[in-house]
């Protein structure tokens, strides 16, 4: 007969030996789960630091993207902070000192807490990943002469091919971002990939265009203004970084009417300026309505990019006058450029370039200029001299600027009207000031039996008259 004194010892060292055993599995489960987390903050850490450096590339770095630059560097520190509390405690917790309720309960919890960061951490880059939109859209007609450019975007890579009628327009080199030039300013089309077809028509008669600027790649308001338009005009900077990715997707929801676009210093050193296929400089004419489109600015970098160069200000403006004969059947006639010759924005005016301008309209031989569009600055800004309209179009999406007061920047003043006092006269054109208010806006032209009415439409849907 056994000895039950010698079976009970086995037993309890058996217990002994396998809860050991669950303790040492437990232990590898967390050290496993723990290695994982930290590994997974690890990778959103370089994510982050990846995404800043990009913002932070002399290539696209502006206040618009250094801003992004900020909040990722933000989420740094905060990931650099949560992993190192959390390394603290788990290192405090597995002291030989600590007791095994303790240890356990700090550990559980600290497991907790990274889950429940990583999880944050997760929906934090959702939210960032939905502005890369996974979709097809588009199509997009810009003006381009007697042809028209059609732009769309693809989630997939694919060849570009668009139908008009029995002629067949491809480029079969595989793209995101497709960009056909089609002849002719009326037709029906089809795209390939996409289900429905599409018609195209510039008016036969220019009664109302828009004027935009400064959208950078923002399209919430532009998608929610009414479509009771002929054409618009864009005077540059869609995106902030120069990416095609911002182009398209200012666009995808408006593409019901044909656009002219000029190119701003946030477009000219990216991927944009390769959509955009115009040259620099040109005219475009619409059913008696011309718009000279110039550019004056640097190209080397964003920070460059926003000043003005002088020898492209003396070619943009011989361009005009070389040129004078394309404009000779149109009524009335604009001229473009994305830095402004006044303005009360905190950019202001380049005196190079107001000086120059002033000499060119004092001498071009045409008469039919009525006025002049601009952005860049943030701020909506109308000017009148010798009877020819100069107006900012103020900002289309892109944060709203501080004006200058009085000669001082102030982003307390929200609207100045009338000619400025001469204190003002470090801003060019002070005395031909008409009005200068901060919203987001866009410009309606109206051409009504000769008479040329602006009307100026703000995010809240008013109007004012200038």
């Amino acid at each position: 007969m056994i000895s039950e004194t010698k079976i009970v010892p086995d037993i309890i060292a058996e217990e002994t030996e396998q809860i050991t055993i669950n303790k040492q599995k437990l232990s590898v489960c967390y050290k496993i789960l723990k290695m994982l987390s930290v590994l997974i903050i690890l990778g959103f850490i370089v994510g982050h630091a990846i995404i800043t450096g990009y913002y932070c590339n002399s290539r696209v770095v502006y206040y618009g993207m250094l801003q992004y630059a900020y909040v990722n560097s933000a989420k740094i520190a905060v990931c650099l902070a949560f992993l190192t509390i959390s390394l603290i405690v788990t290192k405090r917790a597995t002291k030989p000192s600590s007791s095994a309720k303790s240890r356990n309960t700090t550990l559980i919890a600290d497991l907790v807490a990274n889950l429940v960061f990583i999880a944050l951490l997760t929906a934090d880059l959702v939210i960032f990943m939905k502005q890369f939109d996974n979709i097809d859209y588009g199509p997009l007609t810009i003006i381009n002469g007697n042809q028209t450019q059609i732009h769309w975007y693809t989630k997939a890579k694919t060849s570009s091919m668009v139908q008009v009628g029995g002629d067949i327009y491809s480029d079969p080199a595989a793209s995101h971002y497709h960009n056909v030039l089609v002849n002719g300013t009326n037709f029906n089309y089809a795209i390939e990939g996409f289900d429905q077809s599409f018609s195209y028509a510039l008016p036969q008669e220019t009664k109302k265009f828009i004027v935009m600027t400064d959208i950078h790649g923002h399209d919430e308001y532009l998608t929610t203004m009414d479509q009771n338009y002929d054409f618009g005009l864009f005077a540059g900077d869609y995106s902030y970084g120069g990416m095609a990715f911002e182009f398209s997707k200012t666009f995808k929801r408006a593409h019901q009417k044909p656009l002219i676009l000029a190119v701003g210093n946030h477009d000219s050193v990216g991927q944009i300026d390769s959509l955009v296929t115009r040259p620099r400089n040109f005219y475009q004419s619409v059913n008696g309505v011309g718009f000279y489109v110039i550019y004056i600015l640097n190209e080397e970098s964003l920070w460059s990019a926003q000043r003005v160069n002088h020898d492209r200000v003396d070619e943009a403006l011989d361009f005009i006058n070389q040129n004078a004969h394309l404009s000779e059947n149109d009524s009335h006639v604009f001229i473009v450029s994305h830095r402004a010759v006044y303005s009360a924005g905190e950019n202001g005016s380049d005196a190079y370039f107001t000086t120059k301008f002033e000499e060119f309209m004092a001498t071009t031989p045409l008469k039919n200029i009525r006025g002049m569009f601009s952005g860049h600055d943030h701020v909506f800004s109308a000017f009148k001299k010798d009877n020819v309209m100069y107006l900012v179009a103020g900002s289309g999406g892109g944060p709203l600027d501080g004006m200058m007061d009085m000669g001082a920047r102030s982003w307390d003043t929200e609207e100045i009207s009338g000619p400025l006092p001469e204190k003002d006269s470090s801003m060019m054109g002070y005395q031909h000031h008409l009005e200068s208010f901060v919203t987001y806006t866009r410009t309606e032209v109206n051409i009504k039996l000769g008479k040329i009415v602006y009307q100026v439409r703000d995010h809240h849907g008013s109007k004012n008259h200038v």
